[in-house]
């Protein structure tokens, strides 16, 4: 009641709290979960132990009709007008249920206790209640189907009243065993049988740590100790959160929230993982009615140190799933405010929560406000590898965001993790792969990439506890250091290109021929897979082959573009680190005579050939044109050395291991490679017809 009874000569008023509707409409219109369900029961039972234990009254009619629902979804009992205070203690008065009445103007004859209709029967005691309940529990649960359905009939009354185990065996399914069991005693025809209403709390069927749950919430402006109600909030309620269904976190735990903590600050840090769960979980059509308690948290977080932390390590799922412009403020200034902060804890959650909302945050932001007040943590970083670790993870994700002009303070903000313990160098070598994976062309500028990329990772290779780590670690940053050392090389190139292109063409042929740049062994690359061509920094489309100090034929143009075909620059973008499949480069050689040298030059040619091109034809045309003799051993030589690792000796070396020979190193050549490799076979060919002859 939120009025008391009014009379006047024309009416009669009085005004309650808000009523959603009563049990008759809601279960039969609306479907109701079951845990719901087992909740309003619950509700019931409370109800009608304080109608027979406080108010010593007996109900007498209690029907779907009678359980109101309220707008924040708790039954309650109503419909009082057959109930009766007791004369004696459980002892109430009945009054016969008569066929010369109208039947709305008697209890409901459905719902009736037999002992209500016994001859002879003046008083009753709270056990008929009690029966009542098991006959409006089974409607509830069979979804509005009636266990005793007389339609207003002794004679039917009484022929389903004692059949009524085939009744609950008909609903069982719905019912459950442990339910089922109950109401067998509670719809006993003998009295003494029945527990006593309080008692039905107790069964199995209601233990459920998130129907516990939710009626402590209910409950919670009953629970007058700050440390209790915290510890329910946070932890209790927490735990039974994703065991609720969704519509009881709108319906039920929110209305709670608003009623009994809107106006209660120091337990907002409490609530803020039920309502981050709910956030992150709910439907989007939910989600609107989650932004008046998120601006609410955001705008104490300035205040609250553990709320502002939680925030922080939890705000990807602000920017996710909200689109409200005050929070992502908000969060922003969160943000920088912790960076800034001399508490190292707030400043440690803003480092570890950046990597989860870099994706979101804006550029300007980015490059105006977060970059420079990173700059200014070297005092929260000195010697400390945790939190550089932690910092490096974050610039990792912001080095995707940033572009060619703002890298530079990236590149700063990552000299500032300076440790050269083995797990930070490693971290630099993974952002070294994610920005060349990502967009070369911010790698413009060699100095910056030299100090602040390359340069960390060569003085990492030397740290002593380099060794703790698997060669997968060590190849990775390996790895790294090549594909830098690449790019600074193919920049270059690119610069001499750029200064040839001003000459005449002639000029640029004679430079190019004179030109005894060595090109670099396959040995020598990343052992790295890009699925699309090499990012190139020029749009320059010539090929000039020559022949490489390791006798292999080459493409110059090409070199730009995919210098070794075992670096597997083919098609899509995708880097796969490699764990020593890179094949051997080593060069073959001989010092028995200069057919011997020319020889073995052209085996090695004619394997280098078929590592790049991965054709056996040349190779097995130009063994049976040496002839039987060198035939076999040609094979093994090249069967071997496609076996081998990059790191392993040479085959001469294996065969002769306590004898050095120097390689014979042929001088570069230009795009006539081609000519004299074939004016060599002639030669070969040549030499075999004199010898027969």
């Amino acid at each position: 009641m939120e009025h008391n009874l009014e009379e006047t000569k024309d009416y009669f008023s009085f005004a309650t709290e808000q009523i959603f509707g009563n049990l008759e409409s809601i279960v039969t219109d609306d479907s109701v979960d079951r845990l719901e369900i087992r909740l309003g029961v619950l509700q019931i039972i409370d109800g009608l132990s304080y109608l027979h234990n406080s108010a010593k009254m007996l109900h007498g009619n209690l029907t779907p009709d009678a359980i109101y629902v309220t707008a924040i979804k708790t039954w309650k009992i109503g419909g009082f007008s057959f109930s009766v205070n007791a004369k004696e203690p459980n002892c109430f008065p009945c009054y016969p249920w008569t066929k010369k009445l109208p039947p709305c103007l008697q209890p409901d004859l459905d719902f009736l206790a037999p002992e209500n209709l016994a001859q002879g029967q003046s008083t009753v005691t709270s056990a008929a209640d009690v029966f009542s309940l098991g006959v409006l529990i089974c409607w509830i649960y069979a979804g509005g189907k009636r266990l005793i359905d007389a339609k207003n009939n002794l004679e039917t009354y009484h022929i389903i009243v004692n059949q009524l185990d085939a009744a609950l065996q008909c609903i069982s399914n719905e019912l459950g065993p442990n339910l089922k069991d109950s109401l067998s005693k509670v719809l006993s025809l003998d009295v003494v049988q029945r527990p006593a209403v309080q008692l039905l709390t107790l069964i199995k069927h209601f233990d459920d740590p998130a129907l516990s749950a939710l009626r402590q919430l209910d409950d919670i402006s009953q629970m007058f100790d700050p440390s209790h109600k915290s510890h329910f909030l946070s932890h209790t309620l927490n735990q039974a959160i994703p065991n609720i269904p969704e519509s009881i976190w709108f319906n039920r735990v929110l209305p709670r929230f608003n009623e009994q903590l809107w106006e209660q600050p120091d337990l907002y840090y409490f609530i803020t993982k039920p309502l981050f769960h709910i956030l992150e979980h709910c439907e989007s059509h939910n989600i609107h009615k989650m932004k008046p308690w998120i601006r609410k948290l955001m705008e104490n977080a300035a205040h609250n140190k553990l709320l502002r932390a939680f925030i922080l390590e939890n705000m990807s799922a602000l920017f996710r799933r909200l689109s409200d412009e005050f929070v992502e403020d908000k969060c922003l200034d969160v943000i920088i405010l912790s960076l800034k902060s001399d508490d190292t804890s707030l400043q440690s959650s803003a480092v570890r929560g950046l990597p989860h909302v870099a994706e979101y945050l804006p550029i300007s932001f980015i490059t105006k406000k977060l970059l420079p007040t990173i700059m200014n943590l070297p005092p929260y970083l000195q010697d400390n590898v945790p939190r550089q670790l932690d910092l490096l993870a974050a610039l990792a994700a912001l080095s995707d965001r940033c572009d060619v002009a703002n890298v530079a303070l990236l590149f700063g903000c990552i000299s500032l993790c300076n440790s050269t313990h083995s797990v930070i160098v490693h971290a630099k070598s993974r952002i070294a792969q994610r920005l060349v994976m990502r967009d070369p062309n911010r790698l413009k500028d060699a100095q910056l990439m030299c100090v602040h990329l390359l340069n960390p990772l060569v003085t990492g290779l030397a740290c002593d506890d380099l060794s703790k780590f698997s060669c997968a670690h060590f190849d990775d940053i390996m790895s790294s250091v090549r594909i830098l050392l690449e790019i600074l090389e193919q920049r270059r190139y690119e610069m001499e290109d750029r200064q040839e292109h001003k000459q005449s063409n002639h000029h640029l042929g004679l430079n190019r021929l004179g030109n005894r740049r060595v090109s670099m062994s396959s040995t020598n690359l990343p052992r790295v897979m890009i699925s699309a061509a090499r990012p190139s920094f020029s749009s320059d489309s010539r090929k000039m082959s020559f022949l490489s100090a390791d006798g292999r034929l080459e493409d110059r143009g090409s070199r730009r573009e995919s210098r070794d075909s075992r670096g597997s620059l083919e098609s899509d973008m995708s880097i796969r680190i490699g764990n020593g499949s890179d094949i051997s480069d080593d060069s073959c050689f001989s010092s028995h005579s200069a057919k011997g040298r020319r020889q073995s030059w052209l085996d090695n040619y004619g394997h280098s050939v078929s590592l790049e091109q991965n054709t056996n034809g040349f190779l097995e045309t130009t063994s049976r044109n040496l002839g039987d003799r060198n035939s076999m051993n040609f094979k093994q030589r090249n069967a071997r050395a496609s076996e081998r690792r990059a790191r392993n000796r040479s085959p001469n070396a294996e065969l002769e291991p306590h004898r050095e020979h120097p390689p014979a190193r042929p001088n570069s050549f230009s795009n006539l490679g081609h000519n004299i490799v074939l004016t060599y076979r002639n030669l070969m060919y040549n030499n075999k017809d004199h010898t027969y002859s």
